[in-house]
């Protein structure tokens, strides 16, 4: 049997203020002729379904329903649990009525993971559905549990009803460490996870594959079959943004894993240098509709604007002064007969090419002299 890995598909996320729902679309459907092709029986997707929980758009619901409406069609049976960022109850709103349908969803925490049995070739498969949780989760269900992340899921797997099954598969959405292994995280993932929400992969020893969400780059933890399979779209300009996959696992024997790559319909990149330069790259670039984040090298006030004229989906500028020392910031200035006035219009025409209209000359002065400056 063929089983698929998804996660931390953060539908109606936003790259800065640009919409991503026609990137998410075109993965989406990228991901499903993956599943059909290489033939996978189950989709796992391990949390953070939607970006904003409790503000859904209507655009992005309508996304989610598509995707898993093809893979229905296709008759794949999809398992599917809420991370941090989902609401839980909206996330199993219909689940009931979904099961008939081959889709089961584990949204809100029930004192256990969830068991749902598969049956192939008279080998049982147990899919486990354990949903984001945090401490206070697991005290509604069980008041002595202590305050920290791993005792918790400690306790949750104490009272888990595990069956005997040929191959155990767990579906969860944790921050997940061994011993002093810990995921590699990008600059947006740190401000929100931290050592306190760290849990152990000891604690998943009775399961076979363990399907995890929470982390947006692909990697292993402790042993092969631990795996963060990563979000399908970078959704940063860190370096940390690796290129993405899919993962998918094969118990045909034992446990086999492959990942599969992701072509975007857009990439996100970070280009360096001076904008001269970049803009000169630019004309040529056969990505030039990529998402860029760019470092500029000096800096411009007209920066932005040029670097749209050739890379149109440019989201952020960032400026690094390669001046070199002091001799070369400020050479020596007669200040004495300096006219603050001439040196802001060579400023102005240093920055944009452009020189200041005389009516932009009077407003300088008029500006300056309210100002008293004095040199």
């Amino acid at each position: 049997m063929k089983f698929m890995h998804i996660s931390d598909l953060h539908l109606g996320k936003r790259l800065n203020t640009a919409s991503l729902i026609n990137d998410q679309r075109y993965i989406l459907e990228q991901i499903t002729r993956i599943a059909e092709e290489n033939k996978v029986d189950c989709m796992l997707i391990a949390g953070d379904v939607f970006d904003e929980g409790n503000s859904t758009s209507a655009e992005s619901v309508t996304l989610l329903d598509d995707f898993l409406t093809g893979l229905s069609e296709l008759g794949i049976r999809t398992y599917m649990i809420s991370g941090n960022h989902d609401s839980m109850d909206r996330l199993e709103f219909g689940s009931r009525m979904f099961s008939k349908n081959n889709l089961f969803i584990s949204s809100t925490f029930k004192g256990y993971p969830e068991r749902f049995e598969v049956n192939d070739g008279g080998k049982t498969m147990g899919i486990y559905l354990l949903p984001f949780v945090k401490p206070a989760h697991v005290r509604q269900f069980y008041p002595e549990t202590p305050s920290d992340f791993n005792s918790a899921l400690n306790t949750v797997f104490a009272h888990a009803n595990l069956g005997k099954e040929d191959v155990r598969i767990l579906v969860t959405h944790q921050y997940v460490v061994s011993g002093t292994q810990y995921p590699e995280t990008c600059d947006s993932e740190r401000k929100y996870i931290g050592g306190e929400e760290a849990v152990s992969a000891d604690l998943f020893e009775d399961f076979d594959y363990v399907a995890l969400g929470h982390i947006h780059s692909p990697q292993t933890i402790g042993r092969e079959t631990v795996r963060y399979c990563g979000a399908p779209l970078k959704y940063t300009g860190s370096v940390m943004e690796t290129d993405k996959s899919v993962t998918i696992i094969d118990t045909a024997e034992g446990i086999s894993v492959t990942e599969v790559p992701l072509r975007p319909l857009h990439d996100i990149r970070i280009i360096k240098g001076p904008l001269d330069k970049l803009l000169e790259m630019g004309k040529n670039d056969p990505c030039r509709e990529d998402y860029i984040f760019a470092v500029v090298q000096g800096d411009s006030m007209s920066a932005m604007a040029r670097m749209r004229e050739v890379y149109p989906n440019t989201m952020h500028l960032s400026f690094e002064n390669d001046l070199k020392d002091d001799a070369e910031i400020a050479p020596d200035i007669d200040l004495e007969h300096l006219d603050i006035n001439d040196e802001f219009a060579k400023f102005f025409k240093s920055k944009t090419e452009e020189e200041l209209t005389e009516s932009q000359k009077k407003m300088v002065k008029e500006l300056f002299d309210k100002m008293e400056v004095v040199l």
